[in-house]
């Protein structure tokens, strides 16, 4: 029989097998190594991005905060000037307010009819004065009610007399008028 030595064979077979495992594993670990520090520069270079952003994110932060700031110092320098133009506007009101009520108390006076006094106290005016006759009296408040759209026009008084100056008849009479 012939005898063959397949030890040395059984051998280099194990040694191949344990090289290949060997390399396999060197393979292995070379792969997750390669693949960690890909997994490490990439998450580096999104931290990287992130920090940008937040400091971009800051920069602009400051920005507008500093444009609100402005933003309301002109919200309050336009409250005051609106504050201002009120106040201006009631005081072209409260300038024209008399004119325009003796312009039309003026045109309110029949012929025979004269105003002695004027007084405004605030909602009532009160007028004094005299005329030739009640009629002309009645018309005066007639006129009164039509041309100042009043809440009411009433008279107080209206007595005859005789003037002393020109002793004529006349009659004195208080007219009240409620703006």
């Amino acid at each position: 029989m012939i005898r063959i030595n397949l030890l040395p064979v059984r051998a280099a077979r194990k040694k191949e097998s344990v090289r290949f495992q060997i390399t396999v594993a060197g393979l292995i670990t070379l792969f997750v190594f390669l693949v960690s520090i890909a997994f490490y520069f990439t998450t580096r270079s999104e931290a990287n991005m992130i920090r940008e952003d937040i400091k971009s994110s800051q920069d602009e932060l400051r920005v507008l905060r500093r444009k609100i700031g402005e933003l309301s110092k002109i919200k309050e320098q336009k409250r005051v000037v609106e504050e201002k133009l009120k106040v201006i506007s009631n005081l072209e009101a409260a300038r024209t307010g008399p004119t325009k009520l003796f312009k039309q108390i003026s045109d309110s006076i029949p012929r025979d009819a004269w105003l002695k006094s004027f007084k405004d106290q605030g909602s009532v005016v009160t007028l004094t004065g005299f005329a030739t006759t009640d009629e002309v009296v009645a018309e005066f408040m007639r006129r009164l009610e039509r041309n100042l759209n009043v809440g009411f026009v009433d008279l107080e008084i209206a007595q005859k007399k005789v003037e002393a100056e020109t002793r004529e008849d006349v009659v004195n009479f208080i007219i009240k008028v409620q703006k």
